[in-house]
């Protein structure tokens, strides 16, 4: 009679740690799915200022010109990969900007400034989402070290081994087999491992000087291009 009860509580007791622990996964693989989530939309946003950058290198024509603007920005390298590029993400950008200007020199000295205006604007929402992502990162690794920290996964598969749980829902957990060696791969397939930002191929988000404090020296570039390609400048512009 005591061994039947002392069964049953023991029972119960896994039962409750088998509960609690599929509840407590189930929280971490929602977090960690908000994340590749969110990451997908800090993709976006990276794809947006790679192809504002894009735009505003068509337009300077040729690398000279890109390397200047560049170090104007107090960069050594591009900001954004992409470039160049053969079928940027989205051409003729820099076409759809309107602006006006008494001469063609002066109209794309006004787009230069509006296609960096809006590489600034693009690139601060992508600074705000890649710090987000990153502090998401942290919270789930965080989580996620505490849970395995609270559970054994070796003890806690050797409990769904005994207990009386449906098939599909301990194969999918254990598989068909339950040998030793099976065992220590099913416990190693079901640890999470941390989340890096590494693993999402974002570039850092580059600190891009406001537009007013680099007027002078994007005016000079654009009277430097135009100077000597006011030909192709003039067909852009239209």
């Amino acid at each position: 009679m005591q061994d039947d009860i002392i069964g049953a509580l023991t029972q119960e007791i896994k039962e409750e740690v088998i509960e609690r622990y599929l509840y407590d996964r189930r929280l971490i693989e929602e977090q960690i799915n908000y994340a590749n989530e969110l990451a997908e939309q800090v993709k976006q946003l990276q794809a947006g200022c790679s192809s504002r950058f894009i735009s505003i290198c068509d337009s300077l024509v040729g690398p000279d010109f890109v390397a200047k603007f560049v170090e104007a920005l107090g960069l050594k390298n591009p900001p954004f990969r992409g470039w160049p590029n053969q079928n940027p993400i989205d051409p003729g950008c820099q076409c759809r900007v309107k602006v006006r200007g008494l001469t063609p020199r002066a109209k794309f000295k006004k787009l230069l400034s509006e296609l960096y205006r809006g590489l600034c604007e693009s690139n601060s929402q992508y600074t705000e989402a890649y710090e987000d992502l990153k502090e998401e990162c942290k919270a789930v690794n965080y989580n996620l070290k505490k849970f395995q920290g609270n559970y054994d996964l070796l003890t806690i598969l050797n409990f769904l081994k005994d207990m009386d749980v449906e098939f599909a829902e301990r194969k999918r957990w254990l598989g068909d087999n339950f040998s030793p060696a099976e065992m220590a791969s099913v416990e190693k397939s079901l640890s999470f491992k941390p989340i890096r930002m590494e693993r999402f191929k974002l570039d850092p988000p580059p600190n891009l000087p406001e537009a007013k404090t680099i007027q002078k020296q994007l005016n000079a570039l654009a009277d430097c291009v135009y100077g000597q390609c006011a030909d192709r400048i003039k067909k852009m512009i239209g």
